[in-house]
């Protein structure tokens, strides 16, 4: 009855601030989930009506198979991304809780940081596994914020171990969401005047065991459920690789690549997380940040040497901690729906320092600066993801203006038949045809609609899904061994490109559309 009474009381407290994260959130998504869009990968693949199987129990995500069921594997919008934000929401909220932040605008700075990033905006983009995506974060950061809220240890870390592993059953990847909340609470522990050393290190231990624990649970949970389906783990993105003694192995490698990612992701331009990305914005803000949260150490030098000691290495500890991942998978890279963690360590580290003491009007000078930096980082985010959801309608819009010319093309060559099978050589975007505007450059790979993979296993499903979920037009199209074949023809390489006289004709019984 006390923990449903708190609960009662944190939910009268904090669902004001919820329903204006929610506001916000439908607002900068709105292009996104009016139109129906998705990236044209996955996302497009599998579109509106898919249900986890066999293919995701393989690559380890045992959990997704009952939320897909739960959701009856309807994934239409806005119901589908309204689920999804309302999850990260609430898991910021629970971060927000967790470090006891009471000053509501640094809190809608926090939280918004991350809602209007583009590591939100891409899990929305795969529509069909958004939720899950969704669900992964607030089990994770869940955990995290049980772990250190429940005062019975046990009961704490049983939980918090639940939770991970559930995560992990859901997407592995979003493990870094558990680890970057779990080392900001330590950090908040390590500043408090009336811990110790020892009570330190006991809650250092405490999380260990949550993690070790989670981990258990999910490879238990993993174990039981490939017996029952008679399946082995998938050599996606490494996911075959997983076991301990990997992990040891390849531990100081993995170590450095951490490091490497989150320098690539907010420092490099492959990862386009903000309009002024290109103008250094975020290495202005590690420093200015950095600057901050190394007050702390000198802060507790004159209480406590261990302490700020202990304090700096779980700083340089942020990077493995968002990265938690590369750790399990060994062999693979990070791909940006891999980055919800990533974008989470400055929120998480925005949390730390307002909890610092404000001494001195250099300080406070440098902090309101500070501030003032990351409402332009917000601004920036912000617009990023609306170039991202402009480049997938833009995208979206020509592809199937396109796809239905070629509809039409193919019924004046009296090729229209669904007894025929089809091979649409090329992308989209390499159509002469194909016009969008200059923002579509500016936008992230995933939202480049149009602009898919080359690779025929890829491209075929591509336009297959666009034919069938946008044209609405039974046009079957060939097995990737086919389309690697028809590639490779010399003829069909010196083929015009559509629209012109002669882009189509019939290669061994397909018919044959060259593009681009």
């Amino acid at each position: 009855m006390q923990y449903l009474e708190q609960l009662k009381s944190k939910v009268e407290e904090y669902f004001p601030l919820f329903v204006k994260t929610m506001v916000f959130s439908v607002v900068i998504y709105f292009v996104l989930m009016t139109n129906q869009l998705t990236n044209p990968y996955d996302g497009l693949w599998e579109y509106s009506d898919y249900t986890a199987g066999r293919w995701e129990l393989s690559l380890g995500r045992w959990v997704w198979l009952y939320l897909d069921r739960l959701r009856m594997g309807i994934s239409v919008d806005p119901l589908t991304s309204l689920i999804t934000l309302a999850c990260f929401s609430t898991g910021m909220l629970l971060i927000i809780d967790l470090f006891g932040l009471r000053e509501r605008k640094i809190s809608y700075l926090i939280i918004f940081l991350f809602i209007s990033s583009a590591s939100a905006c891409i899990s929305l983009s795969y529509r069909y596994m958004s939720p899950t995506f969704g669900m992964a974060f607030l089990c994770n950061v869940f955990a995290g914020w049980i772990l250190f809220r429940l005062r019975n240890v046990i009961l704490a870390v049983l939980s918090s171990a639940v939770f991970i592993g559930l995560g992990m059953g859901l997407y592995q990847a979003n493990i870094g969401c558990a680890g970057i909340v779990i080392l900001g609470a330590l950090l908040l522990l390590t500043l408090r005047d009336d811990q110790s050393v020892k009570s330190i290190m006991q809650n250092v231990g405490k999380a260990a065991a949550a993690i070790c624990g989670g981990g258990v649970l999910y490879i238990a949970g993993l174990n039981v459920h490939l017996a029952v389906f008679g399946l082995e783990m998938s050599g996606y993105n490494g996911g075959s690789s997983y076991s301990i003694g990997n992990t040891l192995r390849n531990f100081p490698v993995s170590l450095k690549r951490t490091y490497n990612m989150m320098s690539d992701f907010y420092l490099a331009n492959f990862y386009k997380s903000n309009v002024f990305q290109e103008q250094k914005i975020y290495l202005v803000v590690f420093i200015c940040v950095g600057l901050l949260l190394l007050r702390g150490v000198f802060l507790l030098w004159k209480k406590n040497p261990v302490k700020a000691i202990i304090y700096l290495v779980f700083l340089a500890l942020v990077p493995p901690a968002c990265n938690a991942v590369m750790f399990i998978a060994t062999d693979t890279g990070v791909s940006m729906q891999m980055t919800a963690s990533i974008s989470l360590a400055i929120p998480v580290m925005l949390c730390v320092d307002a909890v610092l003491e404000e001494k001195g009007k250099v300080v406070y000078l440098f902090r309101r600066v500070t501030i003032l930096l990351m409402a332009v980082v917000l601004y920036g985010s912000i617009y990023q993801v609306q170039l991202d959801q402009n480049a997938m309608l833009e995208g979206k819009i020509a592809t199937t203006t396109l796809a239905q010319q070629i509809v039409d093309e193919i019924e004046e060559y009296g090729y229209l038949d669904t007894e025929n099978r089809y091979c649409i050589v090329g992308l989209p975007a390499g159509n002469p045809l194909f016009d969008v505007s200059d923002m579509y450059s500016k936008a992230n790979t995933y939202a480049a609609f149009g602009a898919w993979w080359t690779d025929p296993t890829c491209t075929r499903r591509s336009w297959q899904s666009v034919f069938s979920h946008l044209c609405g037009v039974n046009i079957p199209i060939c097995t990737a061994d086919e389309y690697r074949s028809i590639q490779a023809d010399e003829a069909v390489q010196n083929m015009p490109i559509f629209p012109e006289e002669g882009c189509i004709m019939e290669v061994n019984g397909i018919i044959v559309v060259r593009v681009g």
